[in-house]
């Protein structure tokens, strides 16, 4: 693990940031201020409300330095105490940075990434320490999540309540202030966020978001797959090559084999499907879901391999949109149906369903699952991950469970 860690530019900023705490100013596209690296510019762009800089490495065991004590304060601030050694990432700190990242829906690594890095920022926030505005990368946190919780039970669909402030919770922001007679330009200020608190009602139990899915589960369901469409995502890219296989294969060449097995089968059917990356292409998880929101997907396929140091982890497992408060309904049953048909077509452990918070399941409109067919560090499911016949089979499975789930039980198996 390393012990020096880069730091990434900060967010651009889509709005311009108020001057101060319920000021508004005209929209236009600016740039941020120069990031500050170091400890003090993280805590002084915690403090501005947006996170100028995190790590370009995982922080994880081993680790010293700086960086590493403001880790341990802030998980010992929510309660995960792991400072008997200030400024060393030892064995307790990872394990306080995973009970952390299970609590969060986060992959439960114990390693401090850039998703880790602004959940623990974010859990600081509490509705009206700051003003809310859309910004690139976007502004996260708690008060972000209280925000959307609040307008979504007022009938403001804000989406999921995931705690970044996106263009559909902008929007919500601003229609709440347009029926409120109050200044509309979509930033959550002091005013704004007064008047939600007191209109808030305690007795409705649906938000907004729930409403939306739980109708869209009750349409009639396609007859045919033909036109639908979908996309496929390879997990990992030539940068982020994810997991090794035992011969030295990278995931990400796995999962692009998988997801175009399934990419030909469902557009030999009819659909219209979209993969998010090519071969030697590198996007970002949010710009794998952006790319699926512009396409207007009706479901979003992501593909990946599960890793562990142990040798004898091994399993499929599928995960979908979910928060402590919150899960994506249709998300939740195209999992089932993919975990379902993966261990009828490999014979694998049960690694059950589980809900995530992971940029491409958070982002994206479409109901959206993350699914892992096996484990690529297992010394005998990492090369049949890497066997072509064995990977048919699994691309076979995941196109029967995309197909059920676009049309029904009227769907016939794939061979």
């Amino acid at each position: 693990m390393t012990h020096g860690h880069a730091l990434a530019t900060g967010p651009a900023f889509l709005g311009c940031p108020p001057s101060a705490p319920g000021s508004h100013r005209p929209h236009s596209l600016t740039t941020a201020p120069a990031s500050v690296s170091g400890l003090r510019g993280r805590r002084e762009a915690s403090l501005a409300g947006c996170v100028s800089s995190v790590p370009v490495e995982p922080i994880g065991r081993g680790s010293v330095g700086p960086e590493v004590s403001d880790i341990q304060r802030r998980l010992g601030e929510l309660g995960h105490a792991c400072d008997r050694d200030p400024g060393l990432f030892d064995p307790i700190t990872e394990a306080a940075v995973r009970a952390f990242q299970q609590r969060r829906g986060l992959a439960a690594d114990g390693r401090v990434g850039e998703d880790t890095w602004r959940a623990l920022v974010g859990a600081s926030f509490r509705l009206g320490d700051r003003t809310l505005y859309v910004t690139r990368p976007l502004m996260h946190g708690d008060d972000v999540r209280d925000l959307q919780r609040r307008l979504n039970r007022l009938g403001f669909d804000a989406g999921y309540d995931d705690g970044f402030y996106g263009p559909q919770t902008f929007e919500a922001v601003r229609d709440f202030q347009l029926n409120a007679g109050l200044t509309v330009d979509g930033l959550a200020g002091t005013r704004t966020i007064d008047v939600l608190l007191r209109l808030h009602r305690q007795h409705q139990e649906a938000p907004a978001s729930a409403v939306r899915e739980r109708e869209a589960l009750r349409r009639p369901m396609r007859t045919s797959i033909a036109g639908a469409r979908l996309m496929i995502d390879p997990g990992h890219d030539v940068g982020d090559p994810g997991a090794l296989a035992p011969d030295g294969t990278p995931e990400h060449e796995v999962t692009w084999r998988l997801a175009t097995g399934v990419e030909g089968r469902l557009a030999a059917m009819g659909a219209h499907v979209i993969l998010s990356r090519g071969p030697s292409t590198a996007p970002t998880p949010e710009e794998r879901a952006a790319q699926a929101n512009a396409e207007d997907v009706e479901a979003i396929l992501s593909i990946h391999c599960n890793a562990n140091p142990s040798p004898a982890a091994r399993g499929a497992a599928a995960t979908y949109f979910g928060t402590d408060a919150q899960i994506s309904d249709r998300g939740a049953r195209l999992a089932s149906l993919c975990l379902d048909a993966m261990l009828a077509a490999t014979g694998t452990a049960d690694c059950r369903t589980h809900a995530s918070t992971t940029a491409i399941l958070r982002a994206s409109r479409a109901p959206a699952v993350l699914v892992e067919p096996g484990f690529l560090t297992h010394p005998e499911e990492g090369p049949l991950l890497c066997d072509p016949p064995y990977q048919h089979r699994i691309a076979a499975a995941l196109t029967d469970a995309v197909l059920h789930f676009v049309v029904g039980d009227t769907a016939v198996a794939v061979a």
